[in-house]
């Protein structure tokens, strides 16, 4: 089964279109980068992936989500993450963040993201170009969606699945 983390970037540019108040090129990259998350997370739904996520990912969405949209359809969209990822807590993250935290400067957020990928050996999928480049950094597959092609995201998502026998 293909393993990922998701970065709460991608789940929030997945669910939401960027605002039209945005200027031009950077509403076009915007836009681009909205339909590629959304594609991931359509993906993710139906190929055996398995996404992890540190619990913390789940309050951020939850903060974001509640600024963009109602209270009840935040804490729907939060509760559908608890139950469609898997769910690593800060207990596992903690020592793991806070020396990448001190290492490299990174925020600590993007440091229990960074570490779950690095200690799961899975790659971290983000449109934060802050958390791309201490992933990279630190050694691991890191995808920046916006600088990425869906062809790339589709073998990295579908890299073990089992072709279908149509015949």
């Amino acid at each position: 089964m293909t393993k990922c983390v998701l970065d709460s970037s991608v789940i929030i540019k997945g669910l939401f279109q960027p605002s039209p108040s945005i200027p031009s090129p950077i509403l076009e990259r915007e836009l681009d980068t909205h339909k590629k998350c959304e594609y991931i997370l359509k993906l993710v739904e139906i190929l055996p992936v398995e996404v992890s996520i540190p619990k913390s990912c789940i309050v951020e969405v939850a903060a974001v989500t509640r600024r963009l949209i109602d209270m009840k359809t935040s804490q729907i969209i939060a509760t559908r993450l608890f139950s469609s990822c898997t769910l690593i807590g800060e207990e596992e993250l903690f020592t793991a963040a806070w020396t990448l935290a001190t290492t490299q400067g990174c925020s600590g957020f993007d440091a229990y993201f960074i570490s779950l990928a690095f200690l799961h050996n899975i790659p971290l999928l983000t449109d934060d170009i802050g958390m791309h480049t201490h992933a990279l950094k630190k050694g691991i597959r890191s995808l920046l969606i916006r600088e990425t092609s869906i062809p790339d995201i589709e073998r990295l998502l579908f890299r073990d699945v089992p072709a279908q026998n149509n015949g």
